[in-house]
C-alpha cells in the first residue's frame, strides 16, 4: 500500500481527504502544523505528500523546499490561492503537482494514481546520458541528478516520443493530465530546469517557435 502524508490545517478537509484515500486503498497520516512536517516525514517515510501552503508554524513553501533537498518524494501543493505566481513558485521549489481549493477528492485521487504510475518505468540510455525511471537518476558526463517527479515524467515522455513536435497544451495533457488547469508556461519552467541539468545535451529539447517542443538528438 502507498502511504500519503496529509499536511492540512483545516481538520475537516484533512478528514475528507484521508477518508477518501483510505477507501481507495491508501494509508494516510494527517498533521495540521507545518513545524511538525519534517519530523513526521522522516518518521513516517510516506510515498507522497499532500501539502497545504498556509500552515501554522511553517509554511508549505519552506516545507517543500526542505523536503526536496533530501528526498524525491512527490509533493502535491494544496492551496486556497488561485494565481499563476503560486503555481510557478511551487514548480520552481520542486513540487510535482498543484491543486486549488475547492476540489473533489476524486480529482486528487486521479492525480495521485497518475504520479505513482511512473514507478513501473525502466532504464534508458542515449549516447552519453542515462536515465533511470525507477530512481529518477539522470546521469550526464558532467553531473548526476535526482530529478523531481514532474521533470522525470516530462523527460520520460520525451524519451518515449522522440522526433515528434508537441504543443505546450499537448504536453500538459500528456504529462500533467487533462485535469490540469494551470498556465501553459508551467511547461516552459520545467523544460528550462531540464535543459540546465542535461548540460551539453540541452539542445536535445528543441523549441519550435509558435508551436511547442520536440525531443530530437540530431
Amino acid at each position: 500500500m502507498k502511504k500519503v502524508l496529509i499536511i492540512e490545517d483545516e481538520i475537516s478537509i484533512a478528514n475528507i481527504i484521508s477518508n477518501s484515500l483510505i477507501e481507495e486503498g491508501f494509508l494516510t497520516t494527517c498533521i495540521s502544523r507545518g513545524d511538525l512536517a519534517i519530523d513526521t516525514f522522516l518518521k513516517e517515510k510516506p510515498d507522497a505528500i499532500l501539502l497545504d501552503i498556509n500552515l501554522p508554524g511553517l509554511n508549505g513553501w519552506d516545507i517543500c523546499k526542505s523536503i526536496k533537498q533530501i528526498s524525491t518524494v512527490p509533493i502535491i501543493m494544496i492551496t486556497a490561492r488561485d494565481n499563476e505566481f503560486d503555481e510557478i513558485k511551487g514548480l520552481e521549489l520542486g513540487a510535482d503537482d498543484y491543486i486549488t481549493k475547492p476540489f473533489t477528492p476524486k480529482l486528487l485521487i486521479v492525480k495521485l494514481k497518475k504520479i505513482f504510475k511512473i514507478e513501473s518505468s525502466t532504464f534508458f540510455k542515449l549516447n552519453d546520458i542515462t536515465f533511470d525511471f525507477n530512481t529518477f537518476t539522470l546521469t550526464t558526463p558532467e553531473s548526476i541528478f535526482i530529478l523531481p517527479r514532474r521533470e522525470a515524467q516530462l523527460l520520460e515522455f520525451f524519451f518515449r516520443n522522440q522526433n515528434i513536435i508537441f504543443s505546450r497544451e499537448t504536453l500538459l495533457n500528456e504529462v500533467w493530465g487533462f485535469e490540469f488547469f494551470g498556465d501553459e508556461r508551467a511547461v516552459d519552467t520545467v523544460i528550462k530546469r531540464l535543459r540546465k541539468k542535461l548540460g551539453s545535451f540541452e539542445t536535445y529539447i528543441k523549441s519550435i517557435r509558435g508551436v511547442g517542443y520536440v525531443f530530437k538528438t540530431n
